[in-house]
C-alpha cells in the first residue's frame, strides 16, 4: 500500500474514486512544480549560495516529512516501486561515500562549499522522488499531477514562443525580496539567425528538457482523457511540440524523438498515422511562418561534425576518462568538478569523474528501471488509458536521460528537479498498475 503521509498509523476511512480533499503529497509536489518552473532560475537566495533556490529548500522540507512518516512505521514495498525506489537509495548511498572520500583526502576551499551544496541539492531531489513514490495515493491523483506538469510544460513552451518572437527575455522584471539576480543564468541566446528561448529556465538545453520530458504526457493523457474537450487535451501538445520545433536545439528535438519513439509501440496504427500528418502539418506551418528555420534545423543535424559544441564535447573525451581514472570506483566527489576544470556537456560523464563507476552504474540502473518497469507493468493491463499512461511516464524519463549526454543536467535545478519527480511518478504508477 502506498505511504499515508500522515504521523499517525490510526485507520483512515476509505477514500471515494481517489478523490480527497485538504492537503496531500499530489499537492506538495504541485507547489514544487510552481517552484521550480515558475520562478525563473537566475533568482537566489544569496546567504544560502548555489543551494539556495526555493525549491531545492522545497524539496528538503519533502525529504523531512517523508522521514518523519517513515519512522516506526513498517509499510512493505513490493514488485517495480520497491525496485526504483532501492535503485534512488543505491545512488544516494554511492554519492555519499564519494561525498566521503572527498573529504577524506581533503578538499580545496574551491571545492568545498560546491560539494556542500551539491548534498543539499541530492537531499532536496531525493525528498521529491521519495514523496512521489510513497505519497500519491491514488490513480486519479497522480493523474492530476500529470496534468499539471503538462500545464507547466505548456506554459513553459508559450513563453517560449513568446520569446523566440520577439527576442526579449520578457522575464527580466521578475525580482522578489530576498532574493538575488544571477546575471550569468538571465538573457536569450542565438544559433543560427535565431533567438533560442529559454523560459524560465537557466539555459536553452534545460527548456528543451522540459518540453520534451511533458510531451509524451501530454499526448497520451490527450489520447485517454475524452471526456474533457478537444482543446483543452490537443493544445497543450500542439504548443509544446511548435515550441520544440523552434526551440533550434538539437538535443530537445533528440529528447522528443526518444520519447515519441517510447510511445510508438503502444499506439494504434490509426494513431500512428495521424501522428504522421500532424508532424507534417507542425512542418508545414514552421516552414510557412519561419522562413529559414528549416534549413537551420538541417544544418544543426548535418553539420554536426564541425559544430563547434560537438567538437567540444568530443575532444574533452580523453580527458574526461584520463581523470576519472585517478579515482574510478567512488569518483572525487559529487559536484566538486568545476567548469572551469573542463567543460564536458556530458552529464554521464560528469557522474564518472564524480561518483565513479559505481556511481554512474546506480544513476543508469535508476534510470533504466524508471523506464522498463513502468512499461512491463502496464503492457497487459486491460486498461487502455493506463497502457498508455505507462508509456508515457517511461518516455519521459527516456527523453530526459537522453538529454543529459548532451549537457550537465544535475547541474541545472529545473532538469534536475523534474527528473528526480518522474522518477518518484515512474515508482507510484507501477503500484497503481497492481
Amino acid at each position: 500500500m502506498p505511504l499515508k503521509l500522515r504521523r499517525s498509523p490510526r485507520p483512515q476511512p476509505e477514500i471515494d474514486q481517489g478523490r480527497r480533499s485538504g492537503w496531500d503529497a499530489a499537492s506538495f509536489l504541485t507547489v514544487y512544480l510552481v517552484l521550480v518552473c515558475a520562478l525563473p532560475s537566475y533568482l537566489t537566495i544569496p546567504v544560502l549560495g548555489s543551494a539556495g533556490r526555493p525549491s531545492t529548500l522545497w524539496g528538503l522540507v519533502g525529504l523531512l516529512w517523508w522521514i518523519w512518516n517513515r519512522v516506526g512505521v513498517v509499510v512493505p514495498y513490493k514488485g517495480g516501486s520497491g525496485v526504483i525506489r532501492t535503485a534512488l537509495l543505491v545512488f544516494v548511498g554511492c554519492v555519499l561515500a564519494s561525498y566521503a572520500y572527498a573529504n577524506f583526502r581533503g578538499l580545496p576551499g574551491s571545492e568545498s562549499s560546491p560539494a556542500d551544496s551539491g548534498m543539499l541539492r541530492l537531499a532536496g531531489w531525493v525528498g521529491i522522488a521519495l514523496i512521489a513514490s510513497d505519497g500519491i495515493e491514488t490513480r486519479e491523483r497522480l493523474q492530476t499531477l500529470l496534468r499539471r506538469v503538462v500545464m507547466a510544460g505548456a506554459l513553459m513552451a508559450s513563453l517560449g514562443l513568446a520569446q523566440f518572437w520577439t527576442g526579449e527575455s520578457l522575464i527580466e522584471w521578475i525580482s522578489l525580496p530576498g532574493f538575488a539576480v544571477d546575471s550569468s543564468l538571465s538573457g536569450v541566446e542565438g544559433r543560427g539567425g535565431f533567438i533560442r528561448p529559454q523560459g524560465t529556465a537557466a539555459h536553452p538545453l534545460e527548456y528543451g528538457v522540459v518540453l520534451c520530458m511533458s510531451l509524451p504526457l501530454a499526448i497520451s493523457l490527450a489520447m485517454t482523457e475524452t471526456k474533457r474537450g478537444m482543446l483543452l487535451r490537443w493544445l497543450p501538445v500542439s504548443v509544446i511540440m511548435f515550441a520544440s520545433l523552434l526551440s533550434v536545439s538539437r538535443s530537445a528535438l533528440l529528447g522528443v524523438l526518444a520519447g515519441v519513439l517510447v510511445l510508438l509501440p503502444r499506439w494504434p496504427a490509426r494513431v500512428r498515422l495521424y501522428a504522421v500528418v500532424a508532424a507534417v502539418g507542425l512542418g508545414v506551418i514552421m516552414y510557412s511562418v519561419v522562413p529559414g528555420m528549416a534549413g537551420t534545423l538541417k544544418g544543426m543535424f548535418l553539420g554536426v561534425a564541425d559544430d563547434s559544441s560537438t567538437v567540444s564535447r568530443t575532444n574533452s573525451y580523453a580527458a574526461a576518462f584520463d581523470i576519472a581514472q585517478r579515482s574510478p570506483f567512488v569518483g572525487r566527489g559529487f559536484s566538486t568538478f568545476l567548469p572551469q576544470y573542463l567543460i564536458l556537456d556530458n552529464q554521464f560523464l560528469g557522474l564518472l569523474i564524480e561518483v565513479g563507476v559505481l556511481g554512474l552504474a546506480a544513476f543508469l540502473v535508476l534510470v533504466a528501471m524508471s523506464i522498463i518497469i513502468p512499461w512491463t507493468a502496464t503492457r497487459r493491463s486491460t486498461d487502455a488509458g493506463l497502457r498508455q499512461l505507462g508509456a508515457a511516464v517511461s518516455a519521459s524519463v527516456a527523453a530526459a536521460a537522453l538529454t543529459f549526454a548532451f549537457f550537465d543536467g544535475l547541474g541545472f535545478p529545473m532538469s534536475a528537479g523534474l527528473l528526480f519527480m518522474m522518477l518518484g511518478i515512474s515508482a507510484s504508477l507501477v503500484r497503481s498498475a497492481r
